[in-house]
C-alpha cells in the first residue's frame, strides 16, 4: 500500500528541486540499505526511529521519478510513510491506519511534538559536527543512532557504519556525546533515532564562517 499523502504532505519550499527527475537504481532489499541508497541519490535526509527500519524490505524502484514519488515507492509494503520536515528532509512514521482501526498508546505524545522533536536532535546533531574542524573536513556519509536522556543530553550513540578513516570515526563517536537536545523526549519516544550524516550537511558546514549553520528545527 502507498503512502498518504494526505497524512503526509510534501514541502512546499523547494518545490522546484523535487519536480526534477532522478533515474533510480534500487533493487528490492532490506529497508535500511535501501533508504542509504536512496539518500545517497536523491540527496535527501532521513530520520527514523531504528526499530522501524528493522525487517523490512523496500520495494524496487527503477526509472526516472522526482524524488519524493521514488520514496513513495520505495515504501510500498512497508507499512511506513514520509512526513516531511523541510524540503530535502523527512522523518519515516508508521503509516497512518484508518480511524476505526488506530490504537495509539495512551501515553503517546501527539504526533506533530514527536515530529518537531526529531526536528531539534537532527538541529543538535548538525551544530556537534559543525563546531568541530576534524569532523568538518570531509565529504562522508555515515549513519548514527542516538539515544536521549531525560535532561535532554544523549545517554548513548554509536556509529552505524563507517566514514572509512578510524581516526575521523572517533573524532564523530565524541561529538555524538556531546549533542545535547536542550529538552526530554516527549511521552512514548521511542529511540534510537537514526540519522544520517551527509556530504551536503558537511559542505554546508564548511560553508558557514561559523562552522553551526542555523537550521529549522521542526516542520
Amino acid at each position: 500500500m502507498a503512502a498518504d499523502d494526505s497524512a503526509a504532505p510534501e514541502p512546499r519550499h523547494g518545490q522546484a528541486q523535487r519536480e526534477n527527475l532522478i533515474t533510480f537504481d534500487l533493487p528490492a532489499q532490506p529497508l535500511v540499505s535501501a533508504l542509504e541508497a536512496y539518500g545517497a541519490a536523491s540527496g535527501s535526509q532521513v530520520v527514523y526511529e531504528g526499530a522501524l527500519a528493522t525487517g523490512r524490505r523496500s520495494s524496487a524502484v527503477k526509472g526516472a521519478f522526482t524524488p519524493a514519488a521514488a520514496l513513495r515507492n520505495l515504501l510500498i509494503g512497508t507499512g511506513l510513510a514520509p512526513r516531511y520536515m523541510a524540503a530535502d528532509g523527512f522523518v519515516l512514521i508508521p503509516e497512518p491506519a484508518p480511524a476505526a482501526h488506530r490504537n495509539f498508546p495512551l501515553n503517546m505524545a501527539p504526533l506533530p511534538v514527536v515530529t518537531r522533536y526529531y526536528g531539534r536532535i537532527q538541529a543538535a546533531l548538525r551544530q556537534s559536527v559543525c563546531a568541530d574542524e576534524r569532523a568538518r573536513s570531509g565529504g562522508y556519509r555515515v549513519a548514527v543512532g542516538l539515544w536521549v536522556g531525560g535532561a535532554g543530553a544523549v545517554g548513548r550513540s554509536a556509529l552505524l557504519d563507517t566514514t572509512g578513516d578510524p581516526d575521523l570515526d572517533a573524532t564523530l563517536e565524541q561529538d555524538l556525546r556531546n549533542v545535547s537536545v536542550g529538552e526530554a523526549p516527549p511521552a512514548g519516544f521511542a529511540q534510537p533515532v537514526v540519522m544520517v550524516i551527509t556530504p551536503d550537511v558537511i559542505r554546508e558546514c564548511r560553508a558557514d564562517r561559523d562552522g553551526a549553520p542555523q537550521i529549522k528545527a521542526g516542520p
